[in-house]
């Protein structure tokens, strides 16, 4: 679980002030959502009792960016460095983040700086496009990209890890992000080897 990021409101403490005294207010008007459910169907090749995690493919800067890891407990959104190369982004392009991420490894982590990104989930008409605030991070892991718990708030989606999908709605009713549970093994087995080797192996396919 990685800790830190703008769930707590911004980087600064007037905006966190501000969103501290936002979450004590007790608001009368409930969002319309739409009821989400999961069935059968939605585990289809999916091999059971598995504890897989949801590894999905986004649109991030025109290109589909695969091993994006969907981490329920993480308070921030994160980018590798090695797929930020290979997307073609500059480090100027960065803004800067004072602050220290917790959770990426066994030592606190600086990150070189965060960027705002179009982002797309879905496809077609069932699909949602966020600018996400991505922080970058300069160091190895076999996920491209983690998408937090606070994006998800945002897009509206719930995580079945059993299905190994995510649902949202959309105009056109309810769209269906789909894990690789293939990939996901490999990424898994891969961060293994990288705690033990060092290895760098982050793939940005487009």
């Amino acid at each position: 679980m990685i800790s830190g990021g703008f769930a707590r409101g911004g980087l600064n403490k007037p905006s966190q002030k501000r969103h501290l005294k936002e979450l004590y207010q007790v608001k009368n008007d409930e969002p319309d959502l739409l009821t989400i459910s999961f069935t059968k169907e939605d585990r289809q090749g999916i091999t059971p009792e598995h504890d897989d995690p949801v590894v999905i493919t986004m649109i991030l800067v025109n290109a589909h960016l695969h091993r994006t890891l969907v981490d329920q407990g993480s308070s921030a959104d994160i980018l590798f460095k090695l797929a930020f190369d290979k997307l073609g982004l500059e480090e100027k392009e960065l803004k800067a983040y004072p602050d220290t991420l917790f959770g990426l490894g066994d030592a606190p982590i600086k990150p070189l700086g965060f960027i705002f990104l179009y982002t797309t989930f879905g496809r077609g008409l069932k699909s949602k496009t966020l600018s996400i605030e991505f922080i970058v991070v300069d160091i190895t892991s076999a996920y491209n990209a983690l998408i937090s718990r606070t994006t998800l708030n945002w897009l509206g989606a719930v995580v079945s890890t059993p299905h190994l999908c995510m649902k949202f709605s959309t105009e056109e009713k309810i769209a269906t992000i789909r894990g690789n549970q293939k990939l996901a093994r490999k990424c898994y087995n891969e961060n293994l080897n990288i705690r033990g080797k060092g290895k760098e192996v982050n793939v940005v396919e487009f």
